[in-house]
């Protein structure tokens, strides 16, 4: 049985007896012994015989009235006169206030930190790509004045490039423009002797027509 602090308890004590002169008169009292096995002082409880039949049945009704939560335990019937009996016991659990359901303060309170911390770490992984995007960058822009060296002071600016790929491509055209350049002038160094030799070859035609005719 479950009842609240300071509110009217009601419950029965059952006894069956026989209708015999030495069981008339008896008296009932109640007892409690609470969770720790202590128990308190007997306390009368008031039956009305009703005598007549060879065995009767009375119903002794107990009316209490628990103040706080330490008077939770079992409380007992006694028979007494001409002999004790005991009855098996009626446990009643007090409680001081009415039943609430469970909080779950505790558990929002850790879903809003895990929450607070990923968005953190998300802000911080954020500004940590974006710090080595721009250091390979500027890595990028070093090794390309590097490799171009001083002719490139002579050409004029050009913007800089999105990537490093990029600008790696830019340079690797200006390679190839660079051979086609210079096996141009090769070629146009090695037509001229064979002009020179033409020409020579021509006037000697011409020097031996004159021999002829003398």
């Amino acid at each position: 049985m479950v009842s609240l602090a300071n509110t009217a308890v009601t419950f029965s004590c059952r006894i069956n007896h026989q209708d015999m002169p030495e069981f008339k008169d008896f008296t009932v009292s109640l007892f409690h012994e609470d969770l720790h096995g202590k128990r308190s002082l007997k306390k009368p409880i008031y039956c009305q015989h009703s005598p007549g039949a060879e065995n009767h049945t009375l119903d002794c009704v107990v009316k209490l009235s628990l103040p706080n939560a330490s008077a939770t335990g079992t409380y007992y019937c006694l028979v007494q006169e001409p002999i004790s009996v005991q009855g098996s016991g009626t446990f009643i659990l007090v409680r001081d206030r009415a039943y609430q359901p469970p909080s779950f303060k505790l558990q929002e309170d850790l879903l809003f930190g895990f929450t607070g911390l990923l968005c953190i770490l998300s802000v911080l992984g954020t500004a940590l790509l974006l710090w080595k995007k721009k250091q390979m960058s500027v890595l990028g822009k070093h090794i390309t004045r590097t490799c171009l060296g001083p002719k490139s002071t002579s050409r004029t600016n050009k913007p800089p490039a999105e990537s490093i790929y990029t600008d790696l491509q830019r340079r690797e055209t200006e390679v190839y423009a660079c051979i086609e350049a210079e096996t141009a002038s090769s070629v146009s160094s090695q037509s001229l002797p064979s002009k020179d030799k033409l020409n020579r070859f021509e006037e000697d035609n011409e020097f031996n027509l004159v021999y002829e005719n003398l």
